[in-house]
Parts: C-alpha cells; structure tokens; sequence
C-alpha cells in the first residue's frame, strides 16, 4: 500500500519528444518509468497554461471553479491587468486538502504560491514571485537552511539575458538552475517531513520556448549546425539524472507521478490579434491612417532585440547590460505588450481587444463592465458570434494556412461560479502559429529572426507518468484529464476524493485488483476561507510583468 506520494512537475514535457529520445537509449530514466509504470497523455486546460494548468492539476477542477484563468486579470474597467495571488484563488488545492486530513505537504515552485502559505508542511513558492524578494518559503527560514546546504542556491533562472538575446547565458543560466533545484528537491526529500511533495520543473518549458528551432531542423528559421542544436536534449537528460537520484531515494511505501501542465511544439509564425482586430475593423488606434505606435516604430527603424544583435555582431553584446533600465525602457519593441498600446487605443471606435494574450482570450468592450465600453449588452452575444467567424477566416497569405482552428464562449470551456471572470472568447491557433497580444508591422510575422524569440509554443496533450507499487506495469492509457491528477493523489494517499472536483480516480493507471483491495472514499470539505488580497507593490507587479515579458508571455 501507498503511504506518501512525491508529484514531479515537468513544465512543457511532451512524449513527442520523450518517447523517441527514449527509443534511441537516451533517456534511460523515463524509459525505466514507462515500462515499470503506467503513462498516457495528459489534456491541459484551455487555454494549456501554466497558471489555470497546474491549478487544474491541484484543484481537480476547471478553471470556471478555481477562478484562475491567465497569468493575469484585468482591472481598471478592462484597460490596465494586475498579476494573479493565491487571493484570486477559489478551491482548496491537494495539498491544503491533505492538511486538512492529518497529512504532511511540500510544495515546491508551483505557481501562484507567493506569498507562501503557512502549511502543515513547508512551501518554497515558485512561478509569479516578484524578482529579488526574499521572503519565498514558508517556514522563513527555509530559505536561509536550503542556501547553506545547497552550493549557489537561488530562486529562479535570469530572464534578464532573453531580452538582451543572449541565448548562452540564458542556456548556461537554465542548467545550473536545474542543477541547483534538484539538489533542493533532494535535500527536501531527505531531511523534510511529509506524506505528499510536489516539485515543479518550469525551466525545461522555458529552454523548449527559445532553443526549438535550433533543434528542429524543419523549422524555417533553423540555423544549421549551432552550439544549440542539443540543448533541449541535454536538459531532458539532465531531467532525466534528477528523476533517477529521485527514484534512488523513494522506498516501496512511496509513489511516484511525473507529469506536465501541457505539451510542446515548434510555431513558425506569430499572430498578433492587436493588428488583425484593428484591421478587421473591430478595434481602433487613436490618430488617423496609421496609428501612433505603429509609425513611431516605423519611424524609428529599429527595435530592442535587433539592436541588440546587431552589437553582438559587432562585438558589443556587453553594451546593452551597462544602459539604464530607464532608458532601455524608451527603446521601442517591435511587438509591444498591451500595456503599451492600451494608452493608443481609441476605446469609442473598439468593440473588442486583448488585454492578456497568454490567456488565448478576447474581451469586448462591454457598455457597463469596461470602463469606457461601446457595446451595448443586447449586441453581445452578435458582435461575440461575427468575431468568431472573423478569425475562423484568417488565412496566412503567404502559406494559404488557416491560422485560427478554433474560437469558443467561455460558457462552452468552463463551467462554476465563476466563468464570468473568464475572458469573453478563447481562441486556438493551428500547429505553426502562436497567437500574442502585440502590434507590430503585420498580423503575421515569422519567428525566429532575433535572439531571444520564441519558436517553440504550448501543445495541449502533456505527460502522465505514474511508478510504484500501486501502477499497473508498461500500462498505455487512453488520454486523461489535467483534472485528474489530484483526485488521483488523494485516492493514493487514502484520503477521500472531494465530491466537487470534476476530475476522476485515473483507476486505469492502477494495478490488478488494486481499486478492489483499497475502496475509494468521499468526501466535501467546507470551501476555503477568502484570502485577504495580496499587497503587492507597484515595483513587485513590474518585476512579474518584467519576466513574463522577458518569457515571452506578454
């Protein structure tokens, strides 16, 4: 029988790349977990993102329950966004369940976990946590007791070197981060007390977002032969020696599940749906002919990332690290973010806009609930339907691509008392195209053409990996759902699954006889108290915002 169950959490992996790396004597590791375990892809949320994916996973519920749709929500009547806290969270996770039966949690950099809350158990908070703060694990001094055994410790891998383009220093930085983060995980392991502990891995989706096209040699902007061609490789190995000094230590009374919040795939071009709504009439940029920001980018004929390789070529790539953030700030970015369009938006002529690509959601400019809304309450569900069958139109003139393959209503995504907070339509682009918030000098542009690009994008279907006595050996599932994942814990850890999650017991992943030998229990615990909200400064909110951006999520 089970007793404790440790959750490794692998930001972006996807069998796509696994399974093949695995075939060829590779990955030692994962092949050893997929013949001695149960496996099978896992289904993320829409949009398949890391704030509403992992809450999924925690939750057992859609994020029309939980409350936690994007890495942000909007404010300011729909013109300004605030970064997402545990306050806008609505479910009790897995880990505050099995406190709340006697058991012993670890959590360790899961998102929306700053500020970290007082657990039975111990927090080091992960994703979404303001750069440079100190007070990131519950107990406090945590911090201090992990940087004393671990050499070089830290928190989270330099965003600061994307924005530069700086692709070795980030690589160089990423794997020593990792290096860093599983000696934590095995001091935790070893010297922390606890029934469940769940680590996660958000590096590993951050290589795959910057280094795909050097590994893919069918991507339009693959270089050739490069320094990069291997990195996504080596980091999966290097994954792969953290998994197997993992299951070194775990006894037969203890459980394994690896798993992803989403998959991985190559994207060839972005979209940005500030140009097309703009384009497609249903939204407008204050100025006449071409708006502002659009020729005060023209006008200047440079952009950051352009700059900045242009240095590197000429053997100045330092120079950029010795500018002011002030005036660093002044340099204009090709693709701008929502919060710098927004003040060049004429909201009188905009029907619609999107304040948050990440979040794949569009938002009308609803009369009543936007602060400068146009469109009046009986012409929702119209302007909402010719949107819809806008992008479902947009074709790539240079490929004859559909670009979008699906838009939906937030009604027909998510379900609970709070699918109102989500964003008014979803929408999915096809394979090759990755959908951003920005404006730049068309609707369509090729990635890949500076350092420091995303070309490698979220794919839905993740990993589930589950080892240990209770598996069913070199079982293959049919797909599960995000939301299984922590009925599935708590069923594993004797607990009673909630009776309001809406994800199921992954009993096909169990072995012989072991559902009929260990019955499944119910349960409802109260909702959760409401959190105080989060004060979050003024500099804090830039630094997430800084990092998203410097990701590529905004």
């Amino acid at each position: 029988m089970i007793s404790r169950m440790i959750v490794v959490g692998l930001d972006g992996a996807t069998f796509d790349l696994i399974k093949p790396w695995v075939a060829a004597g590779k990955l030692p590791t994962f092949a050893r977990l997929l013949a001695e375990g149960a496996h099978g892809e896992l289904r993320s949320t829409l949009p398949a993102l890391t704030p509403p994916a992992w809450t999924s996973a925690a939750t057992g519920k859609n994020p029309g329950k939980h409350n936690i749709f994007n890495f942000y929500k909007v404010s300011e009547g729909g013109v300004g966004k605030l970064p997402l806290t545990p306050a806008d969270l609505r479910s009790r996770r897995v880990w505050d369940i099995a406190n709340a039966y006697g058991k012993r949690a670890g959590v360790v950099h899961l998102p929306l976990t700053y500020p970290p809350e007082h657990l039975d158990g111990f927090v080091v908070s992960g994703i979404m946590t303001p750069k440079g703060v100190e007070d990131y694990t519950f107990p406090p001094g945590l911090r201090d007791e992990l940087a004393a055994h671990i050499d070089g410790y830290r928190f989270d891998v330099d965003a600061d070197a994307l924005k530069v383009g700086d692709l070795r220093a980030f690589r160089d930085d990423a794997f020593e981060l990792q290096r860093v983060q599983t000696a934590e995980t095995l001091y935790l392991l070893e010297h922390k007390q606890w029934d469940l502990l769940w680590v996660m891995y958000h590096t590993l989706d951050k290589v795959q977002h910057f280094f795909w096209h050097f590994m893919d040699a069918a991507h339009p902007a693959h270089p050739g032969a490069s320094e990069f061609h291997d990195t996504i490789l080596a980091f999966h190995q290097l994954l792969d020696e953290a998994l197997a000094a993992i299951l070194a230590r775990l006894d037969d009374r203890t459980g394994l599940l690896v798993m992803s919040d989403h998959g991985s795939c190559g994207i060839e071009s972005y979209f940005l749906i500030t140009n097309w709504l703009e384009e497609a009439g249903f939204l407008r940029m204050k100025g006449a002919g071409r708006s502002p920001l659009k020729r005060a980018l023209a006008g200047m004929g440079v952009e950051a990332r352009t700059l900045v390789k242009a240095l590197r070529r000429a053997g100045l790539g330092w120079l950029p690290r010795l500018v002011p953030a002030g005036i660093k700030a002044r340099v204009p970015v090709a693709r701008a973010s929502f919060a710098r369009i927004a003040p060049h938006i004429d909201w009188a002529g905009t029907r619609v806009y999107c304040p948050s690509a990440p979040g794949s959601g569009l938002r009308v400019n609803l009369r009543g609930r936007e602060a400068e809304g146009v469109v009046a309450p009986e012409d929702y569900d119209r302007v909402c339907e010719e949107v819809r069958a806008a992008l479902l139109a947009v074709v790539d003139p240079a490929t004859g691509r559909r670009v979008v393959s699906a838009v939906h209503r937030r009604h027909e995504i998510y379900h609970g008392d709070y699918v109102v907070n989500g964003a008014d339509l979803l929408v999915e682009t096809t394979a090759p195209y990755c959908l951003i918030e920005g404006a730049g000098t068309a609707s369509i542009v090729p990635t890949g053409q500076n350092d420091g690009e995303r070309t490698g994008n979220h794919l839905r279907n993740g990993v589930f990996l589950l080892a240990g006595g209770a598996a069913r050996r070199g079982a293959e599932l049919p797909t599960l759902d995000i939301c299984d994942v922590a009925p599935t814990l708590l069923y594993l850890l004797g607990l009673p699954v909630q009776d309001d999650m809406d994800g199921k017991v992954a009993a096909a992943a169990l072995a012989e006889g072991y559902v009929e030998t260990h019955p499944m229990r119910t349960d409802q615990l109260a909702p959760p108290q409401a959190m105080a909200p989060v004060d979050m400064s003024d500099q804090d909110r830039r630094a997430i915002e800084g990092m998203l951006e410097g990701l590529g999520y905004v």
